[in-house]
């Protein structure tokens, strides 16, 4: 009796799943329509159109980036080069004023 019971159960348990995969079978196999096509068609595209625009302000603002750091390296450049020249003009200056005091 028991033996029966668990050929049973396992016979319904694979009816089950026979019914549950013929579905998701039969869905795949099933082929679009005219119209889902062509709304999957312009979504794609629609996709395609957002994803290069944004590759190219990616580019337009990677661009800029690299122009702003090439200014900002090159007013430190300037910056540094005018301090340096203070610093010569400054220890010029003492020089002088010790030279002066000096006789």
């Amino acid at each position: 009796m028991t033996k029966s019971r668990i050929l049973g159960s396992v016979a319904i348990a694979a009816l089950i799943g026979a019914m549950a995969l013929t579905p998701v079978a039969s869905r795949a196999s099933t082929p679009s329509s005219p119209a889902e096509q062509a709304a999957t068609a312009e979504l794609n595209r629609n996709i395609l159109a957002a994803n290069a625009a944004a590759e190219a302000r990616s580019k337009v603002l990677e661009a800029q980036y690299q122009e702003q750091i090439r200014q900002q390296a090159s007013q430190h450049e300037e910056q540094k080069r005018q301090w340096e020249q203070q610093q010569q003009q400054y220890l010029a200056q003492l020089k002088g004023n010790e030279a002066n005091r000096d006789p």
